[in-house]
């Protein structure tokens, strides 16, 4: 399959509104995930190191980086400190009441 087949097979998908709605609903955490990631990796941190760094063990930044399980908001900033990174919460456009 080359990236046009699976731009076309992706945007079949998207088009039956249940599973766009689940695909947005997790397209931010999904997201986040790889700016960890990538953030972790441009520091030349293992997961190990980082794990050192907030005080958890290793196989829970592993679920962490794969979007296994929720962590709590709590875990989520330690990560985001340690990896002097910064996250802003904005509205994404107005709200229809």
């Amino acid at each position: 399959m080359d990236g046009s087949d699976f731009r076309d097979f992706k945007a079949e998908l998207l088009a039956k509104p249940g599973v766009r709605r689940q695909y947005e609903a997790q397209k931010r955490k999904y997201e986040t995930i790889q700016i960890i990631i990538a953030r972790r990796n441009e520091l030349s941190l293992s997961q190990r190191e980082l794990a050192r760094m907030v005080g958890m063990q290793q196989p829970a930044i592993c679920r962490l980086e794969r979007g296994d399980n929720n962590i709590t908001l709590g875990t989520l900033f330690k990560v985001i400190e340690a990896l002097n990174l910064d996250i802003k919460i904005k509205p994404k456009a107005a709200l229809k009441v």
